[in-house]
C-alpha cells in the first residue's frame, strides 16, 4: 500500500515536525493556487499528484489531525475545504488512496458544505469529519 519506509514513531522528533510543518503549508499554498485556477475535480486532481514521499508513513488520523492544528494561526484557522485538499495531498503522497468528500448538514439551515477526506469509506478528518453531514460529491 505504501512506498515508504516505515510507519511514524509515537512522537516525531524537532526535526521531522518542522519538516512536517513546512510540507502543510506548502500544501495549503498550492490547495489556495490550485482551487483559485482552476475548477474544483481539476484543483482536488493536481493536489493528489504524488510528490516526493514523506520519510515516514503517518496514519491517516494522526494527519489529519496534525494538519488541522498546523493550519491553526490564533483565532485563525483554515477552511475545512483548504484542510481537507491538503490533508488529501498529504495522504496521496504517502501513498494512501484518500478522497475528498464535500457534503451538506442532514439538517441544513443554509448552504454551507463541508468537506473531509475518507480511505476506504472511513472518515480520516481533517477534525471534525464527516460530523451529520451527507454526501455530495466524491473526489479522488
Amino acid at each position: 500500500m505504501s512506498r515508504l519506509m516505515g510507519p511514524a514513531p509515537p512522537h516525531l522528533g524537532l526535526r521531522a515536525q518542522a519538516a512536517l510543518v513546512v510540507r502543510i503549508w506548502t500544501a495549503f499554498v498550492r490547495a489556495r493556487w490550485a482551487t483559485y485556477r482552476y475548477p474544483l475535480p481539476a484543483a482536488v486532481a493536481r493536489m493528489g499528484e504524488s510528490g516526493r514521499p514523506p520519510r515516514y508513513r503517518l496514519e491517516p488520523r494522526r494527519l489529519g489531525g496534525i494538519v488541522a492544528r498546523v493550519l491553526r494561526f490564533g483565532p485563525w484557522k483554515a477552511r475545512c475545504l483548504w484542510t481537507a485538499l491538503v490533508t488529501y495531498g498529504l495522504l496521496s503522497d504517502q501513498g494512501d488512496a484518500a478522497e475528498l468528500v464535500i457534503g451538506l448538514p442532514l439538517e441544513p439551515k443554509d448552504t454551507i458544505a463541508h468537506a473531509w477526506v475518507e480511505i476506504d469509506r472511513k472518515d480520516v478528518g481533517p477534525p471534525p469529519g464527516r460530523g451529520r453531514h451527507e454526501e455530495l460529491a466524491r473526489y479522488s
